[in-house]
C-alpha cells in the first residue's frame, strides 16, 4: 500500500512539473511584457571569471544602472575599480587607479555594439536562438546558440527570474574555455535615475585612449 501511494505521488509530482514547464514562446511573451514594463533598473553586480590553469576565479563586485533604450553605467569596486558609461553610441571605460580612460565609438565596432545591446535587452536573441534547458529555484534557464552573432563564445546561458522576467545570471563560455558568470541581485525596477548618472566627467590629468573595433 505504501509503495502504491509512493508511486502515485511520483506520478502526480511528475505531472505537476510538466504542467508548469514553459515553452520558449511563453518565455518570449513574458520578456516582451517586461521590456514594456521595465524602463530602467539598478542592481548589485557580482562577476566571477574562471580562467583555465588558475586555482581561483577573479571576482568583481559593483553596481549597474540601465535606462532604456541606450544608457548604462557600471561601477566596479576596488580592487578592480572601473567606471563604465554607455550613452547612445559612445562607450567610456575609466580606470581611476591608472588614470586612463578608454573610449569606443560603437558605430565602428558592431560586435561590441551587439553584445552590449544583448546585455541590456536579450529579447531578440532569446526569441531567435534560445532553447529552454530547465528551471531551478524560480529561474528559467535558457541556452543560446552563439554562432553567427557571438562567434567569440562557445556557449551562452541565461537564468531568467520568473517573478521579474529579467535575466539575473549570465554565464558565458569563451572558445578558450574561460568562463565568466555575472549575477544580479537587489534589483530595483524603474528607480528614479537622474540624467547625470550616465555622464562621466573625467579629471583633466586622465589619458583618453580611442579604441577602434
Amino acid at each position: 500500500m505504501k509503495r502504491a501511494l509512493f508511486l502515485m505521488a511520483l506520478v502526480f509530482s511528475s505531472f505537476a512539473l510538466q504542467a508548469k514547464a514553459l515553452t520558449l514562446e511563453e518565455v518570449v511573451l513574458h520578456l516582451k511584457d517586461a521590456q514594456q514594463r521595465v524602463q530602467g533598473l539598478k542592481a548589485h553586480l557580482l562577476q566571477e571569471k574562471y580562467t583555465a590553469g588558475d586555482s581561483a576565479p577573479v571576482v568583481m563586485e559593483g553596481i549597474i544602472w540601465i535606462k532604456r533604450p541606450d544608457k548604462l553605467r557600471m561601477d566596479i569596486f576596488p580592487p578592480h575599480e572601473s567606471i563604465t558609461v554607455l550613452e547612445g553610441q559612445q562607450l567610456l571605460i575609466y580606470f581611476p587607479e591608472e588614470r586612463v580612460a578608454q573610449r569606443v565609438d560603437l558605430s565602428k565596432d558592431s560586435a561590441l555594439a551587439r553584445w552590449l545591446q544583448f546585455l541590456q535587452d536579450p529579447l531578440e536573441e532569446v526569441s531567435k536562438r534560445g532553447e529552454i534547458e530547465g528551471t531551478k529555484e524560480g529561474k528559467v534557464i535558457v541556452g543560446l546558440n552563439p554562432s553567427g552573432q557571438f562567434d567569440q563564445f562557445r556557449r551562452i546561458r541565461l537564468w531568467i527570474d520568473e517573478g521579474l522576467w529579467l535575466p539575473v545570471r549570465i554565464e558565458v563560455v569563451e572558445k578558450s574555455g574561460d568562463v565568466t558568470i555575472t549575477s544580479y541581485s537587489a534589483i530595483e525596477v524603474n528607480p528614479a535615475l537622474p540624467e547625470d548618472v550616465f555622464r562621466l566627467e573625467l579629471p583633466p590629468d586622465v589619458e583618453v585612449v580611442e579604441l577602434r573595433g
